[in-house]
């Protein structure tokens, strides 16, 4: 007969009592029996660095890992969609913790850190970032709800991953992922997918970086935002942005003056307005991917045809 022994691990720094129950097995075998506590002292730790809450999967959406796949399947070709199947989700949150973090800022991995874990959003946005040796920032990326990130290299975390806001993640164990795909193709496919989307993203930004204005940039970024439902009202145009002005010019490579400046421009332009701090309407859509094709670095949007 097998008997379970339910425990619970609390983090003891957490500002408030939050806590994970794990399920053990007795007749697991001695190295299942590490594995397991070493997992609950991961949890523990990281609900020190941060208030954070672990639940039943079975409350939160399906996991996903979004991207535009390889072939053109229709016309227009094919947005960013979801890659998994039923099966496939099913599969993925049965081996997955979900992780509530509560607060914006909160560290979930940090640069060098053993990598154990890869994690993809539920809700929220997470930032991954890297800081050069002088100690500026820089931010490298944004995940979306549907985003995958934290895959290994040589074992570590390569970059910091924080929240920018409150948000939800499945965290996968990164060998009982790699044993998923040995056993499904299907899902070799589908990161590999994914991982060519984010390498097709990281190139267009090398050239939005070495080649447009900040204007430019900015009018991008927000295009790019508008493929997130979770974020844009499309029947008001209206686009909330979770982030702060000190992101933004991280993101864009440019001081926070000068995004604040930026914003200026394409209002004067008729192309964006400000509703608040944190809502943006998209007034002029087509004029904005006009300004992104625009070609020459140092030419005013405002005086191309």
């Amino acid at each position: 007969m097998i008997q379970f022994l339910d425990y619970k691990v609390s983090g003891k720094t957490a500002l408030d009592h939050a806590s994970v129950t794990t399920r053990v097995d007795y007749n697991q075998s001695f190295s299942d029996l590490i594995c397991a506590r070493l997992s609950n002292r991961q949890t523990e730790y990281e609900m020190g660095r941060s208030r954070v809450i672990s639940r039943s999967v079975t409350k939160t959406r399906w996991p996903e890992i979004r991207a535009r796949p390889f072939d053109r399947e229709r016309d227009p070709p094919t947005q960013i969609e979801n890659l998994l199947s039923r099966k496939q989700q099913s599969k993925l949150r049965a081996i997955a913790t979900v992780l509530e973090y509560q607060r914006n800022n909160s560290t979930i991995f940090s640069e060098g850190e053993d990598a154990h874990f890869v994690y993809s959003v539920v809700t929220g946005v997470v930032r991954i970032t890297r800081h050069s040796d002088s100690g500026r920032r820089q931010v490298l990326a944004f995940m979306f709800p549907g985003d995958l990130f934290g895959l290994p290299d040589a074992g570590m975390y390569v970059n910091t991953a924080e929240t920018v806001c409150p948000s939800t993640l499945y965290r996968v164990p990164w060998q009982q992922l790699r044993e998923m795909m040995l056993r499904e193709p299907e899902m070799q496919i589908n990161l590999l997918i994914r991982v060519a989307f984010d390498l097709r993203q990281a190139q267009r930004r090398i050239i939005l970086l070495g080649q447009h204005n900040i204007t430019q940039r900015l009018a991008s970024f927000l295009l790019e935002f508008i493929q997130h439902p979770d974020f844009y009202d499309a029947s008001r145009h209206q686009l909330t942005l979770p982030l702060t002005r000190f992101d933004l010019g991280d993101y864009l490579g440019t001081a926070p003056e000068t995004v604040a400046r930026a914003f200026t421009k394409l209002e004067k332009e008729g192309l964006v307005r400000r509703i608040s701090s944190r809502l943006v309407e998209l007034c002029d859509i087509d004029a904005l991917r006009q300004m992104v094709g625009g070609r020459r670095r140092n030419t005013s949007p405002s005086r191309r045809t």
